[in-house]
């Protein structure tokens, strides 16, 4: 007895009109739209679209996407947005290597006391020179306590907010969770800061797919 064929399935996505695959695109990342563009041809027409990768540019760099549209470039100019988002990313990228190799090779404690932990600049920047100098330079946190307090940043508070993914509950997925941590500086380098801490140099790892770094006082 022979099986008869497998339904031909309808509404396939590559059926989809263009426009509604553009608009589809349109709503996604940068990795998601390569990713989505790599399954087919029709689909890589979508992703490849120049109104897609304006918006992803736009979205990443309002400043430089304002510049580039008021010097004539993009979908009127030579180059097409995917090839301007893609150069800039390069660009970026490059340079934030050599700040990255800079400050590894000579930005020791005193200049992150200098420049780092300096009132002229917000919570969230004294926060960089806290954890470099804890994470990176091993300075014990006594002693970082000790720097914030001679440049009076002490008091100021930073809220870090992490997201994770929901768990599964039988076959279910539960909603997405979050919390979110307010402390001072001068807490951070205690015990009560040591989570935190952690959570800083964890990263958007495994279930947490978001970490986020805010000011609690904009003032500061």
């Amino acid at each position: 007895m022979e099986l008869s064929p497998s339904p031909v399935a309808v509404g396939r996505w590559a059926d989809l009109p263009e426009d509604i695959a553009i608009a589809l695109a349109s709503r996604l990342q940068e990795a998601d739209v390569c990713a989505l563009g790599a399954i087919s041809r029709s689909w890589r027409r979508a992703c490849d679209a120049d109104c897609v990768w304006e918006a992803l540019f736009r979205r990443r760099w309002p400043a430089t996407a304002a510049a580039v549209a008021a010097a004539g470039e993009g979908a009127s100019g030579v180059q097409s947005w995917k090839t301007l988002y893609i150069n800039h990313h390069r660009r970026i990228s490059f340079a934030i290597s050599c700040v990255a190799e800079f400050v590894e090779n000579n930005l020791r404690f005193l200049d992150a006391q200098f420049f780092l932990l300096s009132r002229s600049h917000s919570a969230i920047i004294n926060l960089i020179g806290l954890h470099y100098s804890i994470a990176s330079l091993h300075i014990p946190p006594n002693e970082v306590h000790k720097a914030l307090e001679a440049r009076r940043v002490e008091e100021r508070k930073v809220c870090v907010s992490l997201y994770k993914l929901g768990r599964w509950f039988y076959g279910f997925r539960l909603p997405d969770e979050s919390e979110s941590h307010k402390i001072s500086l001068s807490e951070l380098t205690m015990p009560e800061g040591t989570q935190v801490l952690a959570i800083l140099k964890r990263g958007a790892v495994h279930e947490v797919f978001r970490l986020q770094v805010s000011l609690v006082d904009t003032n500061q």
